[in-house]
């Protein structure tokens, strides 16, 4: 009987256990997965905060089958973010108007099956809002000084929260105190050109987007020093300090500009010319291209790319350029690359310039030029110019000119013979020329132009005569009044 008692007792005993492990087997069949944070908790206060770019990590288990992934939440499990990786760099976003935050990041694994952490890990993060830090930039070499209203400004901008902290920039023309231009996060450059009525309201262009902004900024001032401020505010509100910069703005007071592009003695041409224009061209603009200010290393008067300096050049329809230095980047390369506006609405221009004898024969600069390429001595001697030589016009209305001083550099050109399409070519005038060597003074009986013009077939009419000797050395016939005049009054429409 007690063997009996006994037999039962271990049956009842292996009953109940084997009905635990049942009801056990049946809950772990899809368990959910586990998540845990690599710390528990994050203690700081004060400047010992955290930024909001924090480094957090995880890792997660499942005891049937195994984790794929994790969400994240950084909004109080609002929404979530998935990943597959066990740590990510965050940016926590400080509510606007607060400094300091303790935010909670929230993960959650998920396994093979699709379970999801029930009971998401968290860790709170004590953070400190940064402000950005901002600074003006510039091109090296070309950070102009003096303008005329179209300027170009760059600047760079850091936060030790990470770049996505930056909210935007806020934008001052001469006064903090007006109302903030804003611009988003993502725009690093702005150009500012003034509007034709010259009220101080001015365009606003992007990076190199030909279409301006929708609001205008209002301040400029002309013919003053302005000043231009810039800040950044994050996603928390926090500004910057201001970064400035400063420049003279000219307003023009004509449509003509003078550009003179002189390296040396630069006041020589630029007089002798201006004396005998001034009975019909009695105002003008003046631009000078080559300065630089060795102190600041600087162009003064150049802008920083091609497109602003388009834009300067669409305040006028007639250009004046002279040059002693044509093969460089700051006459026929620049021109090049920054007339076709000008020529496109209807403007019109006379360059001179002369060349060296080691400028290359052909170059793309001379695209928008009437020139095909430079005559060149094949035994690469100089061809100059001698006192009393001749300058003579294909048209005998215009009138001879006579060289006045040796020109130890005197370059023709081929005339372009085709037409481009916009425009047709016509040679103007012939030199005398010589070479000099080992052998003495020979004359030079290769290609001799020295001027051409540039026809517009939209316009009908001459839209550039090209000059490659300086005219203030041709004046032997004492009359150089009477070249200009034909060339700028009657060829160009001054």
């Amino acid at each position: 009987m007690k063997n009996i008692k006994y037999l039962f007792f271990v049956l009842t005993v292996i009953t109940i256990f084997a009905c635990k492990k049942g009801y056990e087997g049946t809950l772990s069949l899809n368990p959910n997965p586990e998540t845990f944070m690599a710390i528990n908790k994050i203690e700081r206060s004060g400047v010992n905060r955290l930024t909001t770019r924090v480094d957090a990590y995880w890792w997660g288990t499942s005891s049937n089958g195994y984790v794929v992934g994790f969400e994240v939440s950084i909004d109080s499990m609002k929404t979530w973010t998935y990943t597959t990786k066990t740590d990510s760099s965050i940016l926590l976003i400080i509510q606007q108007g607060s400094d300091t935050a303790d935010i909670d990041i929230f993960v959650r694994a998920i396994d093979n099956n699709g379970q999801k952490d029930l009971t998401p890990a968290s860790l709170a993060y004590p953070v400190r809002n940064s402000a950005p830090t901002i600074n003006m930039t510039n091109i090296a070499g070309k950070k102009p000084t003096v303008s005329f209203p179209a300027v170009h400004f760059f600047w760079t901008a850091n936060d030790a929260d990470g770049l996505q902290d930056i909210n935007g920039f806020e934008v001052f023309l001469n006064d903090t105190n007006n109302s903030a231009y804003t611009l988003s996060n993502s725009i690093l450059d702005i150009t500012i050109q003034s509007d034709t009525s010259f009220t101080g309201d001015c365009f606003v262009y992007t990076g190199i987007k030909t279409n301006a902004l929708n609001l205008k900024i209002k301040g400029l001032k002309y013919d003053s020093m302005n000043y231009f401020y810039v800040r950044a505010f994050d996603k928390a509100g926090l500004r910057s300090k201001f970064t400035k910069d400063s420049i003279l703005i000219k307003k023009p007071k004509s449509k003509t500009l003078f550009i003179n592009g002189y390296l040396t003695s630069r006041n020589t041409p630029q007089n002798f010319i201006i004396t005998r224009i001034s009975s019909f061209v009695p105002a003008y603009d003046l631009m000078l291209i080559n300065d630089y200010n060795s102190l600041l290393s600087t162009y003064t008067e150049q802008a920083p790319d091609v497109l602003t300096q388009a834009r300067i050049f669409s305040f006028f329809n007639k250009i004046i350029w002279i040059s002693d230095e044509g093969a460089t980047s700051n006459t026929l390369a620049l021109a090049q690359q920054s007339t076709d506006l000008f020529f496109e609405n209807g403007g019109r221009m006379f360059m001179m310039c002369n060349f060296g004898s080691d400028i290359q024969s052909e170059s793309e600069y001379f695209g928008f030029t009437p020139i095909q390429k430079l005559a060149s001595d094949p035994s690469g001697l100089a061809i100059r110019m001698n006192v009393n030589d001749l300058v003579t016009p294909f048209d005998n209305s215009w009138p001879t000119l006579k060289c006045n001083t040796i020109i130890s550099s005197a370059r023709p050109f081929y005339t372009q013979t085709a037409s481009s399409g916009t425009s047709n070519y016509d040679s103007l005038y012939n030199a005398s020329l010589i070479t000099l060597g080992t052998s003495g003074v020979k004359p030079w009986t290769g290609q001799s132009t020295i001027i051409s013009k540039r026809i517009s077939i939209k316009y009908n009419r001459t839209v550039l005569v090209f000059m490659s000797l300086p005219i203030q050395n041709l004046n032997g016939n004492s009359n150089a009044n009477i070249f200009l005049e034909k060339v700028l009054k009657t060829e160009l429409g001054f």
